[in-house]
């Protein structure tokens, strides 16, 4: 009977991973230019892979396997695919529906081309202005040129999670964040809201003196009582962040860092790039999606970072994060079975949220800029982690609650988000701002596998420092993390990968340290 599953699921394979590679590069395609062509092109590739799950005479065989001569990770195997097959022969048309809705929705958005006094601008241009800009007239203009992308969408993203919630409800499941909680990801509710809980409760105390300390800067700064979310962005004179950007002189500097930072660890990302095996869309232009992705399109051979950057630290910070990513995607094994050459969401988001950190844990910059701002920087790093929760927390409950109830004032609800958790002014204007975050439209449920990377990332950074010293000055983390943990895949699961790597079982203890 495991030599029949083990048959079964190699033959299945063998079609499954060429159309899982065509739905990777036209996604690709539609991302960086989102022409009806490429969306004619994503779709197509989307039907043809969710058709390969219509063989009612191969799902019955499937059913038939006895799991119980099966190893603990065949078992995952056999349910994952029972499931995929079940979905598609039970509900493929409303799952092809969702996925054209949420396709139309992203051209849609994508297409949108923001303007400040009729000039056209980017959204990098927009971020630059809410860094840099102190005249309020122009602030207010930008942030609002980004909210018009916002709310042109707002009613078809409310739309599309009213829908979502009615196909959950056909598999069982109270609404679709639940559903995607479960049946992706693997992730209890009670577990997450559990976890949730218990970091806001250790770290209350430090995020709200972080965010009240910056409160009061900016007010001071806008001489204002009451801050809009306009006023919020801003790097003050005094921030080591701003006059790091100074130093960062072109885009061309930017990438250089990351990549030395990567040679540095033992990765031949020179040869990558030569051998089109990571491929790198990095600035703005007509119709390319504004945010940033890295694409897993054939684990070992193919990875791809779209982004949208320009030549200062966040840049930096977002290029070693989808690196991150893209790396973890090639150190996979080849030798593994193809349906455990992929990646747990929350484990890769850990490898590159450990990697955009290094600019402020570790040395990277240290031939740019001065060895005391090199220091004021990294003393940054604490302040950040804590905002990082109370933003992961607004994200989180926010979603959660839109959709128990997607009908009712979501302006207002983001709005009561942002001051229980990021302590904002009551005061504040009401707006869509939560329909510009990318994933509630593609990746949703997706924002705690940020939260739990977070405390996974504290643990391995933890363990690597320990063996390896500074691992950005030594060329022998490549070789750990990838004997440690990126080859396996998905072979082993989250938690033993951790152990694996770490030598003890996952905990908040690190990451909680780490802040206080």
């Amino acid at each position: 009977m495991k030599k029949e599953f083990l048959n079964l699921r190699n033959i299945f394979c063998e079609k499954l991973y060429p159309a899982v590679v065509k739905e990777g590069t036209t996604c690709w395609d539609f991302y960086i230019n989102s022409t009806e062509e490429n969306l004619e092109k994503y779709n197509k590739s989307l039907d043809e892979l969710s058709d390969l799950y219509k063989n009612k005479d191969f799902y019955t065989k499937l059913k038939n396997i006895d799991e119980s001569v099966l190893e603990k990770h065949e078992k995952k195997q056999l349910k994952d695919l029972i499931k995929n097959f079940k979905e598609e022969l039970e509900a493929g048309e409303d799952l092809k529906n969702l996925r054209e809705t949420e396709s139309l929705i992203a051209k849609k958005y994508n297409s949108y081309k923001p303007e400040i006094n009729g000039k056209q601008t980017t959204k990098t241009e927009i971020t630059k202005i809410l860094q840099t800009e102190k005249d309020q007239k122009l602030r207010e203009q930008a942030y609002l040129a980004n909210i018009k992308g916002a709310d042109l969408i707002t009613e078809d993203l409310k739309n599309f999670v009213i829908k979502r919630n009615e196909y959950a409800k056909k598999q069982g499941y109270e609404n679709y964040f639940e559903y995607k909680l479960k049946e992706d990801y693997e992730v209890d509710k009670k577990e997450l809201e559990k976890l949730l809980e218990d970091v806001y409760k250790k770290s209350k105390k430090n995020i709200k003196k972080v965010l009240e300390k910056n409160k009061k800067n900016l007010r001071e700064i806008f001489k204002t009582k009451n801050l809009e979310s306009y006023h919020y962005g801003l790097l003050v004179d005094t921030s080591p962040e701003k006059k790091i950007n100074e130093f960062i002189k072109t885009n061309e500097q930017m990438i250089e860092i990351s990549l030395q930072t990567y040679r540095n660890m033992g990765y031949d990302v020179d040869k990558l790039i030569k051998e089109n095996k990571l491929t790198l869309d990095l600035f703005p232009k007509q119709n390319k999606n504004t945010h940033g992705f890295s694409f897993d399109i054939d684990a070992g051979k193919d990875a791809r970072i779209l982004a949208n950057l320009t030549n200062n630290a966040n840049s930096l910070e977002t290029l070693n994060h989808e690196m991150g990513h893209s790396i973890y995607t090639l150190e996979i094994s080849r030798d593994l079975p193809f349906l455990d050459r992929t990646t747990y969401p929350a484990m890769t988001e850990a490898v590159a949220m450990l990697m955009q950190d290094l600019q402020k844990r570790e040395n990277i910059l240290k031939d740019i800029i001065p060895a005391g701002l090199a220091e004021n920087y990294k003393s940054t790093f604490k302040e950040d982690e804590l905002k990082f929760i109370a933003k992961s927390l607004t994200i989180i409950n926010f979603e959660k609650e839109m959709y128990k109830n997607p009908k009712q004032d979501l302006k207002k609800l983001w709005h009561d988000m942002k001051v229980k958790y990021q302590m904002r002014d009551k005061s504040e204007k009401l707006d869509n701002g939560w329909a510009a975050i990318p994933h509630y439209l593609s990746h949703p449920a997706y924002y705690q596998n940020y939260f739990r990377a977070t405390i996974m990332k504290a643990q391995m950074y933890n363990y690597l420092k320990t063996k390896l010293g500074n691992i950005t000055e030594n060329s022998k983390t490549a070789e750990v993390l990838r004997e440690k943990l990126l080859k396996y895949g998905t072979s082993m699961e989250e938690n033993e990968l951790i152990e694996n790597m770490t030598g003890k079982k996952l905990s908040v203890d690190d990451f909680i340290n780490s802040i206080l």
